[in-house]
């Protein structure tokens, strides 16, 4: 093969060939000449993650990067993105010490690092709180990075939370702990303020409205917000001070008083709810929440909002039977983003043949609809 292709030629071909999954490809194109090495290499340590693997006779082997990069740190230009595991760190304790400080040495060498993520499913006050709240400290010299993803089982602990407080310039954050206190930014919004754009807090539950109120009046630039536990009568004071947020991903509890607010909504163009309900008629109050979390621009037909919803994604199940969506309901949003809406997503709540029929004439810009639907007549469903 000709050295002398242009790797501007080269390098979107190997593109193809990249797998969070399997790089396998990729090392192979490094091996093939000098120009196919300079074109797949950044593309090889670009993103990269430590994993465990079982080997024929249950031996189990740990590939961690730090190995490779420790030895050859003219890479750590190239990583954008690392994931760490608490658990392969624990088996490292006891396999090979070394390479857990090897990391943390190779992890400050990444200046051009953008996001970092830990995932441990067994996080303790020992070992892992040691180990990421020293990686915590590396992240804080890495200006670069924009993306910060935290999931673990356990309680962070206040420390590492002080240490986190002190990281700004993110992008993105997504925190779900599974124990402990819920945390949702307290101390940490303000120095955030000036740039983050999406947020994913996975554990809400029992925070105060007052308190969630408080963090997001100090991120008005957040354009994607995923909520779990939040409660629902929350949702629309919150939304008023996100003028720029786009999608929404949060929950639905049945309880509590909902009363919307006179300020102005953003318009959200994807919006998802997750419920549940104890009966076929849908949780109370539901649709009409729904209604008033996007009520679109003003000034439409005889005052009514003009669309702005592009996606709707409803996750819901009933313990008797199926949920059913009321047609004044379809009527509503079709009224308001029948020239917008592209899906509808409903899952296993259940619509008549006349009810696909009115969305499909309704929304005239429908591309996919996913519902479920039951009828005596196989071919009318076909």
């Amino acid at each position: 093969m000709s050295p002398n292709i242009p790797a501007d030629i080269i390098y979107p071909i190997i593109q193809n060939l990249h797998s969070d999954h399997d790089r396998k490809d990729l090392y192979a194109a490094t091996l093939v000449n000098w120009t196919f090495n300079r074109a797949a290499t950044p593309l090889l340590y670009a993103t990269l993650d430590s994993r465990s693997i079982k080997e024929k006779g249950g031996r189990l082997t740990v590939l961690h990067p730090a190995t490779t990069l420790h030895a050859k740190p003219e890479l750590t230009r190239y990583v954008r993105h690392v994931r760490e595991t608490g658990d392969v760190h624990k088996t490292l304790a006891s396999l090979s010490p070394a390479t857990s400080t090897s990391a943390l040495t190779s992890l400050a060498l990444c200046t051009n690092l953008q996001s970092f993520s830990w995932v441990d499913n067994t996080f303790s006050q020992g070992h892992s709180q040691v180990l990421f709240m020293s990686s915590l400290l590396v992240l804080k010299t890495l200006h670069s990075l924009r993306d910060l993803t935290i999931r673990t089982s356990g309680d962070l602990g206040d420390e590492v939370w002080k240490e986190l407080n002190g990281i700004g310039g993110l992008k993105r954050v997504s925190v779900w702990c599974m124990e402990g206190p819920p945390r949702v930014l307290q101390g940490w919004a303000g120095t955030l303020s000036g740039t983050l754009e999406e947020l994913d807090l996975g554990r809400c539950a029992g925070v105060p409205a007052t308190i969630l109120i408080s963090v997001f009046l100090q991120l008005p630039l957040l354009t994607i917000l995923r909520l779990k536990g939040a409660p629902s009568a929350a949702i629309p004071t919150i939304l008023t001070y996100l003028p720029n947020l786009h999608t929404l991903d949060t929950e639905y509890f049945s309880s509590g008083i909902y009363r919307f607010p006179s300020k102005p909504l953003p318009l959200l163009k994807n919006l998802v709810i997750r419920t549940s309900s104890m009966d076929v008629d849908g949780p109370e109050q539901l649709w009409s929440w729904i209604l008033g979390l996007v009520p679109g621009h003003k000034g439409g037909k005889g005052g009514e909002g003009k669309g702005s919803l592009e996606t709707f994604t409803l996750h819901t199940f009933a313990v008797l039977g199926q949920t059913s969506m009321p047609r004044s309901f379809m009527l509503g949003l079709a009224k308001i983003h029948g020239e917008t809406l592209k899906m509808f997503g409903i899952g296993t709540t259940q619509l008549s043949l006349d009810d696909v029929e009115f969305l499909c004439g309704r929304l005239r810009r429908l591309e996919e609809l996913v519902c479920s639907t039951s009828s005596l007549d196989a071919a009318a469903i076909s």
